[in-house]
């Protein structure tokens, strides 16, 4: 009986252990970022066939009062079908005093093909507000036709 026991208790916590490794955390760190959860939005994609909205990825917006910084990131949804898949997402984060010749510190971004999410991406934003572009390509359409887009402006303004 002893035996079964521990058997039956260490395959649950063999189970355990990968379902801990195989998901990523949802947490700030888990992207790279420190500080608080301000902001999360959505990003829309339109089926192909129907014109619905769906929904497969969001912005998480972090702040960091102690330091002053945002830090953002575009996660996939877990649950969709290419979830832990590479697939093309891009994100991008200016802050209000980003020009074309000052990117240091009020500009960043990320692109390529990720399995759970682009990021993070960082800007200075104490006392100053932050505009976040994303698109999440995940589609079967030519071309960007079904991208999901995202555009936020003025926010997080602490």
């Amino acid at each position: 009986m002893l035996k079964r026991t521990l058997t039956v208790t260490l395959a649950g916590a063999a189970a355990l252990a990968l379902h801990l490794v195989a998901s990523p955390a949802a947490g700030a760190a888990a992207y790279g970022c420190s500080g608080t959860q301000v902001g999360s939005w959505k990003v829309p994609m339109k089926d192909a066939l129907d014109g619905s909205t769906y929904y497969i990825s969001d912005v998480k917006l972090f702040y960091n009062a102690r330091t002053g910084w945002n830090c953002a990131a575009l996660v996939k949804r877990a649950g969709h079908q290419r979830y832990g898949e590479k697939t093309p997402l891009y994100l991008e984060m200016y802050n209000s005093r980003w020009a074309e010749d000052n990117w240091k510190n009020n500009y960043d971004k990320d692109v390529g093909r990720f399995k759970y999410h682009a990021g993070p991406v960082k800007v200075y934003g104490k006392n100053i507000c932050v505009s976040i572009h994303a698109k999440h390509g995940d589609h079967t359409g030519p071309g960007d036709d079904y991208n999901g887009r995202l555009s936020l402006s003025g926010v997080a303004c602490d």
